[in-house]
């Protein structure tokens, strides 16, 4: 950590009308990335809407890396789960 310049505190509060991505609903979580490092919320089961009120903190080493938030969905997983099994 000798190059730490700071925290990232990261708050996420809620998603509003996400895409279905399973019949009729999703299973969305959000992941963050900064550089090699890697943060995610918990996933919100057949949730559209729904609300994580998590907050989620990033070391930062560099201030020129940007930040990628990407929401994702289980849907895939879950396929690819039971293809393999």
């Amino acid at each position: 950590m000798n190059n730490l310049k700071g925290l990232l505190r990261i708050r996420i509060k809620r998603g509003v009308n996400l895409a279905v991505r399973d019949i009729n609903t999703s299973d969305p979580y959000i992941i963050i990335r900064m550089g090699k490092q890697k943060v995610k919320t918990r996933i919100m089961e057949r949730d559209v809407n729904p609300e994580w009120n998590e907050d989620l903190t990033i070391f930062v080493y560099n201030t020129e890396l940007p930040i990628k938030l990407v929401t994702f969905t289980v849907f895939l997983l879950k396929k690819l789960e039971h293809t393999i099994n």
